[in-house]
């Protein structure tokens, strides 16, 4: 089994483990691309390699910070161009309703709904393009987007360093046990509204 170390041990043995790692972040905040990549369970995942000791969390937080931003700059850039009008073509009617509902959101409570838009689960990679179409100006957006992602990956990514760094240096009482119990139950929540989301999709 190919287990976290392992690939750990590949990304610092290659020539591109930043933009390896960033990519993959690119991808889970996409437009349409990043509705079907789980981010709640990537993003910890690469903040558990801080916790391997080959690659430090700064290293790992600075490379997910420039693919996030520069997908967000790409949707954001689309949306100014007029792809919020056609973007449901490429989605699922799940995918429309989130969208729907980015939309609402973003209308009803402006700019602070690109920062908390940005943060929350499933309708992020929805938020710039959205942003973008509404005409929103570039350094508003750049100041909120900004802001949230800081924000967004230190949470992710600092849930992946620290169950994985907590775990192995468990002791056994009864406060080890409470805190990965707490770890290991957000983690139940995020992979259960994963499959709900997986579930929706597939009835609709």
């Amino acid at each position: 089994m190919f287990t976290l170390d392992q690939f750990a041990s590949w990304l610092t043995g290659s020539h591109w483990p930043c933009i390896i790692i960033a990519m993959l972040v690119f991808l889970e905040s996409s437009p349409v691309i990043g509705l079907f990549i789980p981010g709640v369970l990537l993003l910890p995942a690469i903040g558990a390699l801080s916790g391997s000791n080959l690659l430090g969390f700064g290293e790992i937080y600075l490379c997910c910070l420039m693919g996030a931003l520069a997908a967000d700059s790409l949707g954001y850039g689309l949306g100014r161009l007029g792809y919020g009008e056609w973007q449901h073509q490429f989605t699922s009617k799940g995918h429309n309703r989130a969208r729907q509902q980015a939309s609402d959101f973003l209308h009803h409570y402006g700019g602070p709904a690109i920062f908390i838009g940005r943060i929350m689960w499933l309708i992020h990679p929805l938020v710039p393009t959205l942003v973008g179409a509404l005409g929103t100006p570039a350094w508003r957006f750049y100041l909120l987007d900004t802001l949230a992602v800081i924000v967004w990956l230190a949470l992710e990514l600092g849930l992946g360093h620290g169950l994985l760094v907590y775990t192995r240096q468990f002791t056994g009482s009864f406060a080890d046990w409470l805190i990965l119990a707490l770890g290991l139950f957000a983690l139940l929540i995020g992979v259960y509204a994963w499959r709900r989301q997986s579930l929706f999709r597939s009835n609709k």
